[in-house]
């Protein structure tokens, strides 16, 4: 596991930290599912067997809910109408924890709806309702108090303009001065970024089809666009005032373009049957807490496409969350720092249906009997998680002398692993050198021990047997351990050349 990873997962922690201004327009998406198999009579239109129905947050609504299931704090500054307002949009914001408190209730407007028709996982029609005029002097007078109050507590603005009239020329004016006297990292997705010029934006991003609007580029369909934007991509610069424009291509990736520095090309995940309806919400709201967190231009851009990735595999406004990034990026990310986010990514797991193994040891030098050790006991489930002990406590445990490697070479050893999926230290806490609290927390299906113990024997038995885990011991490979290991090294060192072992 190297530095860059190591730094992924400390920034992708610092999440819940942050505090989000989003402002923009709140939407709401419907979807009706269902199966079609046969053509109307009536008209050549194919005929829908509806099967469920479902509600999403969308626009503003969506980056909110992004930004919270990713940990942070979120300020939902908006105008909705009161007509649906307790029966739906509520109850969504409920769902996502997201606080009502910024919102302008207007009772003269009529909530934003976009109902898609989807049959078989592809999208049918989709109908919009709702007003997109400029709100009212009144509504818009509230606005800008409560738009004033939240930009002071936030660490960002993200502004997420679907044109339905929220986000009028006033309340970009207001902005503005805040962001003159109180300058803020600001982040902006909209079809029109032309109008938030002046705000002078740390980010933007335009999908190809809007950045070709804004340099009134046509559209070409044999253009190589990663090509195209690569030669022309500085132009968006002066038409937007930002500082760094990601360019997103959908199945090219995206393009994170900066002033006088190389273009960055991150390419996107292959995903089959690809649902893209929100997937910018999540890109732009991961790379604005990624880039405030201190992530790096690399970074943030690929923080972000695990993010869009993840969401784009699922049905209908989706999000993702802190877990599932992790989670995406196994691979490279095996070592977890803190317990809640494992417990986390342990609960979804469970209900994918995975069955958790769990394990723990010292795991100082390794050797063959570990490796069976571990193969056979991923082999019980379908992950398996290795709790090791901190160097602290394998000193307490084993002696002064020990351990013979550090717990992040240990730890750089055991990601190697293919049989280990995540590991997590423990020992240096309040709960002692045995891992009872540590599962008490993870709550695996299955945990492993050596044939040398006993369950009567074992500290974390009451844990296991409280949680309903079950307890499995497996057999060593006899004749290898670290200590006989240690003992034989320090025999041939000693035979050879017993003065310099003397000195050491």
């Amino acid at each position: 596991m190297n530095s860059m990873d190591t730094g992924i997962l400390d920034i992708v922690l610092q999440f819940n930290q942050k505090k989000i201004l989003v402002l923009g327009d709140l939407i709401v998406d419907r979807f009706i599912h269902g199966e079609s198999s046969r053509i109307s009579p009536e008209a050549p239109v194919p005929v829908l067997d509806v099967q469920y129905e479902n509600e999403q947050l969308g626009g503003a609504g969506n980056v909110a809910a992004n930004l919270t299931a990713l940990g942070a704090t979120v300020y939902l500054c908006t105008v909705v109408g009161e007509d649906l307002f307790e029966t739906q949009v509520k109850p969504l914001l409920a769902e996502h924890r997201i606080q009502a408190n910024y919102l302008v209730r207007d009772d003269s407007r009529k909530t934003e709806i976009k109902t898609r028709l989807v049959a078989q996982q592809q999208t049918v029609v989709r109908f919009d309702v709702g007003d997109k005029n400029a709100i009212s002097e009144a509504s818009e007078g509230l606005l800008i108090d409560l738009l004033e109050e939240a930009y002071l507590t936030a660490d960002a603005v993200l502004i997420a303009d679907y044109e339905k009239g929220v986000i009028t020329a006033h309340v970009i004016g207001a902005l503005q001065q805040l962001h003159e006297k109180h300058p803020k990292f600001i982040a902006i997705d909209s079809k029109r970024l032309e109008a938030f010029k002046a705000l002078q934006p740390t980010l933007v991003k335009p999908n190809y089809r809007q950045a070709l609007e804004l340099l009134k580029v046509n559209a070409n369909a044999e253009t190589n666009r990663v090509k195209q934007f690569m030669s022309i991509g500085n132009r968006l610069f002066n038409k937007t005032n930002a500082a760094i424009v990601a360019l997103t291509l959908d199945a090219d990736g995206a393009l994170w373009l900066e002033r006088n520095k190389e273009p960055l090309l991150m390419p996107a995940k292959s995903v089959t049957h690809a649902c893209v309806c929100g997937a910018g919400d999540t890109y732009i709201s991961t790379a604005t807490l990624a880039l405030i967190a201190g992530a790096t231009k690399p970074q943030a851009a690929r923080l972000a496409t695990i993010a869009a990735g993840c969401v784009v595999e699922k049905e209908g406004t989706a999000t993702c969350t802190r877990s599932e990034i992790i989670a995406n990026a196994n691979s490279e990310m095996k070592a977890i720092d803190a317990v809640s986010i494992l417990s986390d990514l342990i609960d979804q797991l469970k209900t994918a249906g995975k069955r958790i193994v769990f394990t723990n040891g010292c795991f100082d030098i390794l050797h063959c009997g570990h490796t069976y050790y571990l193969q056979q006991a991923k082999k019980l489930g379908d992950v398996l998680i290795v709790g090791i002990n901190t160097d602290k406590s394998v000193r307490r445990l084993k002696g002064n002398s020990r351990p013979i490697n550090t717990l992040k070479d240990r730890t750089e050893v055991l990601a190697a692993f293919s049989s280990v999926d995540y590991i997590i230290s423990f020992g240096d806490g309040l709960a002692g050198d045995n891992p009872s609290e540590l599962i008490k927390s993870l709550k695996p299906d299955i945990v492993v021990k050596g044939e040398n113990y006993q369950q009567e024997d074992l500290p974390e038995a009451k844990v296991i047997q409280e949680i309903g885990a079950e307890l499995i011991l497996l057999p060593f490979t006899h004749g290898q351990s670290t200590s006989t290991i240690i003992r034989r090294i320090q025999g041939r060192s000693s035979t050879k050349n017993p003065a310099k072992m003397k000195a050491l």
